[in-house]
């Protein structure tokens, strides 16, 4: 099967997870490929260039973590409508939460999980990491001492 057949999933959240994911661009752009990220006026731009669908943004503000649960409630219904719509054989992701419930209805599919921990990430874990950590297929750190945080990960130089 061509590389152009294949369907992969990217998942990120906005900012610099996002800003990591689109350094794969020649990689992934050889694929069936759909983006995913959370809707922000920063990421809006990015449907003129890239096969992309987005999802609710983690909410700001002093009611952060009950929107925070509301969020992760409407993202697990668009992560579903989103992966059976697609039908990736792999979800790729630099995190961080909206990447969870991707992963996690992903991998309850039978779809591949391949998870690059954060450039930011020198010396300490990450909590949404840690979540999927258990789960994934593969398991990427862009620093050679995160092998030690996380045991399985593998090391293969950064993305910058």
């Amino acid at each position: 099967m061509s590389d152009r057949k294949r369907k992969i999933l990217l998942v990120s959240s906005d900012g610099g997870h996002l800003a990591q994911l689109l350094e794969l661009k020649e990689l992934f752009e050889r694929y069936d490929y759909l983006l995913v990220t959370e809707e922000a006026p920063a990421t809006i731009p990015l449907a003129k260039h890239y096969n992309v669908k987005f999802v609710s943004a983690r909410p700001e503000g002093k009611n952060r973590n009950f929107g925070f649960y509301l969020s992760l409630i409407r993202n697990s219904i668009s992560s579903t409508r989103l992966i059976l719509a697609h039908r990736p054989k792999v979800i790729l992701t630099t995190g961080s939460h909206t990447a969870i419930p991707f992963c996690l209805i992903g991998k309850l599919l039978g779809i591949k999980v391949v998870w690059i921990l954060s450039y930011a990430r020198i010396n300490s874990k990450a909590a949404s990491a840690n979540l999927i950590y258990p789960i994934a297929d593969k398991f990427l750190v862009q620093w050679p001492g995160m092998t030690n945080h996380y045991k399985n990960s593998v090391y293969l130089g950064s993305i910058y």
